[in-house]
């Protein structure tokens, strides 16, 4: 076999080998690490489509300024896909005060493997 047969064969060999990439947070608002004022969402934009029954994520208070050790705990808060399953949403129940976030995701996306992940932030 010459080279070019060999190099055609590669590239179809590589061409049909199906991508299995793991979904990954591309952004986030607020912004990994953020200081800001109480969002009225919180918004996480993912590297591929997540599929909403299989995806979520919970809000915890991890602390006061002020205080340190309390107003540590979870957060009332409902999670939403966009139609395009690119973007979750976050909505808390009540305004968040001031003091220290983190938002823990989970999602499955097209390779069906469940990946996890947070983004912490503080209110001010």
């Amino acid at each position: 076999m010459n080279l070019r047969a060999t190099l055609l064969l590669a590239v179809i060999a590589l061409a049909a080998t199906p991508v299995l990439a793991h979904p990954k947070v591309v952004g986030s608002i607020p912004a990994a690490g953020a200081t800001v004022a109480s969002p009225k969402a919180i918004s996480l934009t993912f590297s591929e489509r997540l599929f909403e029954k299989m995806s979520g994520a919970t809000l915890a208070k991890t602390g006061m300024a002020a205080m340190p050790g309390h107003g540590a705990g979870p957060v009332r808060a409902e999670a939403a896909l966009s139609d395009d399953g690119k973007v979750m949403t976050v909505t808390p129940a009540a305004a968040l005060t001031p003091g220290s976030y983190r938002l823990d995701w989970f999602g499955v996306g097209g390779d069906t493997h469940r990946v996890t992940g947070s983004v912490s932030f503080t209110v001010r």
